[in-house]
């Protein structure tokens, strides 16, 4: 009983993640966060996901010039 209800809730969150990444595009304040590290980047095919990942690179405890570093290095 525990393993069939934790497999249906595993397949939930997947199916849940999958639905929320399909067809979201990021806020206009994520988008300015995200320009504000890199500049001259093209930010108009960035998907829900990708700004996810750089959204959490630029809120982790590493310095600006580190976080600048790795959004660039992500954005390529």
């Amino acid at each position: 009983m525990k393993r069939t209800l934790a497999i249906a809730l595993v397949a939930i969150a997947g199916f849940t993640g999958a639905a929320n990444a399909m067809g979201n595009t990021p806020s206009a304040a994520d988008l300015h966060t995200i320009q504000l590290y890199a500049p001259n980047a093209d930010l108009s095919g960035l998907t829900s996901t990708k700004a996810n990942q750089l959204l959490a690179v630029i809120q982790s405890g590493d310095s600006e010039g580190s976080k600048a570093f790795k959004v660039r290095t992500l954005l390529r």
